[in-house]
């Protein structure tokens, strides 16, 4: 891409390279935003109802971007409109821009380090001002800011100056790199634009210690805030200024966010009729879910996400002995997750892209061989000897570590006790310590206080996963939370993100995946089929493959009669 081609060949790379970087990407022109992209039933959409979700944790942020959690960029799906938005099957959609960027209508340069997005004149904040380049603008700015605390810069980054039109309504980024994934850190919730008006004169670190943290009251999305109840619920009313409200947009007239203790509890008010639906549910319930009158299960066929356990490398064992974290990553009994913890709603898988990645996913990749055997012996032949006690040691060093995840979560326990075996078995001992989410993924893993954390994540639309093990997302610059500074890792995460092509990717990422599976910072558990419930009078509710998915469509989705 960096070589100007010959004029009879351009045409030809112009519209394969739209398609790599659309449609291999998972994206598209599609059908507009507004549209009923995945229909689940011949009926005419009906308006009204209230869709009260169940949500075991509490969200840390409700502004785009300033939090990892899933549960905040799926209330942000509700709340902004984003740039580009996903339905169903992944595929990308305009949103605030008019029209997805693409070669062959100028929007991407042929180097891939020119993007422009043209905006939509008819979307405002509901304050009543307009949103425009200049709100775009600034909130990439700000995110790069380190005290802002936004979750990732991935692409953000290598923006070294922008041109904006004079009514406002077009964004032209320079990047001093080629960087084929741009246009999807923009996509969904999560990544939306943020009022300038509202925050320019806020100093970057006090924003999240604003009431609007929690509680914005100038968006621009499908929904805007009624109630911010801490630890209670979260109350979102249809916004009558959104841009689709002509065409009778959203449907539902509102949706409460009911935080619920625990699963136990969530599936009492599925068995009380008192929750419409809920996503990332306990996959060990799912045999009763399946039988409960007057629900469904909706469970996308198509998953771009991973379990994984990382490991700390600021730690003075993980992170000086590699034959530690290849002698673990042996010893893990994925079968038994799967069978067990997930009740088999899991793929084996051992790199960072499952099989909806094309380019991305690896038939033959080099995955570790469950083998206690071998795990034991790498052990014994670099002077991990085994103490009275079990556990090995090495120089007053032991193989001692803290296990930590979510709290509040059946299978991942489940997960936990069959790691504490697998590892007992090769003389390591895992004390398990878990948080609730909001407290995991905001502070702690950020901070650095894990040894080893098991998590689900994923590439998101496009397979680049720099945001997970970059060099430069490393705290505080982005979600790089092993800590693992690799800089041929780093190299090769700049080649797959500078170039279209699919095969010089793929190539790139097997290289990677060796990396990945030799010198093991983090291990891959499996691939996830994430277990949703909603009533059955709901339509076009199917959450997204991607990580922000439930709410990717949520001014789609309607009630038989106008009631949930």
């Amino acid at each position: 891409m960096r070589v100007k081609p010959r004029p009879r060949y351009l045409a030809v790379l112009l519209s394969i390279a739209a398609a790599l970087v659309m449609v291999l990407s998972g994206c598209g022109q599609g059908t507009p935003v507004g549209s009923n992209a995945t229909p689940t039933t011949a009926e005419k959409p009906v308006p009204g109802g209230t869709f009260v979700d169940a949500y075991f944790e509490e969200p840390s942020s409700l502004l785009p971007n300033l939090s990892a959690e899933t549960y905040s960029a799926m209330m942000d799906n509700a709340l902004y409109t984003a740039l580009f938005v996903t339905d169903s099957t992944g595929k990308i959609l305009p949103g605030l821009a008019s029209e997805i960027p693409t070669l062959e209508n100028g929007g991407i340069s042929a180097d891939l380090k020119t993007w422009t997005f043209k905006l939509r004149s008819d979307v405002k904040w509901t304050d009543g001002q307009p949103v425009t380049a200049d709100d775009v603008d600034w909130t990439w700015k700000f995110w790069l800011n380190p005290k802002s605390g936004a979750a990732s810069t991935v692409g953000f980054n290598l923006i070294t100056s922008t041109d904006i039109n004079a009514d406002k309504t077009q964004i032209t980024f320079h990047l001093k790199s080629p960087f084929v994934a741009f246009l999807a850190q923009w996509v969904d919730g999560g990544a939306s634009p943020m009022p300038k008006h509202v925050f320019a004169n806020m100093a970057p670190d006090a924003v999240l210690k604003s009431p609007d943290n929690l509680k914005p009251q100038v968006t621009d999305g499908a929904f805007k805030m009624l109630e911010s109840v801490s630890g209670d619920h979260y109350t979102m009313v249809k916004n009558p200024d959104y841009y689709l409200a002509s065409k009778g947009l959203p449907y539902l007239d509102k949706l409460v966010f009911k935080i619920t203790p625990s699963q136990d509890t969530i599936l009492k008010s599925f068995q009380a009729g008192d929750v419409t639906g809920s996503w990332f549910l306990d996959v060990s319930k799912k045999p009763i879910y399946e039988k409960l009158p007057g629900y469904k299960l909706a469970i996308n066929p198509v998953n771009a996400n991973f379990e994984t356990m990382i490991f700390n490398f600021k730690n003075p064992v993980l992170g000086k002995y590699p034959e530690v974290r290849k002698a673990i990553a042996m010893a893990i009994d994925h079968d038994a997750m799967i069978k067990t913890a997930r009740l088999g709603l899991a793929t084996p898988l051992c790199t960072t892209h499952p099989k909806a990645y094309n380019p991305g996913f690896q038939a033959d990749a080099p995955c570790p061989t469950h083998d206690v055997t071998a795990a034991n012996k790498l052990l014994d032949d670099n002077g991990w000897v085994k103490g009275t006690d079990g556990v090995r040691a090495k120089d007053g060093l032991r193989l001692e570590f803290k296990y930590s995840t979510t709290a509040n979560n059946k299978w991942r326990a489940s997960d936990e006790l069959i790691q504490q075996d697998s590892m007992k078995s090769i003389g390591v001992k895992l004390n398990i310590e878990n948080f609730p989410s909001s407290t995991y993924f905001g502070k702690f893993l950020p901070g650095g206080g894990h040894d080893l954390a098991e998590f689900e994540t994923g590439p998101g639309i496009d397979p680049d996963d720099s945001a997970f093990i970059a060099p430069d997302q490393i705290p505080p610059n982005g979600s790089n939370w092993t800590w693992y500074a690799n800089k041929q890792v780093g190299d090769l995460l700049n080649q797959e993100l500078s170039t279209a092509d699919p095969a010089k990717r793929q190539a790139a990422f097997n290289q990677l995946h060796q990396i990945y599976l030799t010198d093991f910072p983090f291990v891959i558990l499996y691939g996830v089929s994430d277990l949703s419930v909603v009533k059955s009078s709901v339509h076009n509710f199917l959450p997204a493959p991607f990580a922000a998915s439930e709410y990717s469509q949520v001014w789609n989705w309607w009630c038989t009669g106008g009631k949930c």
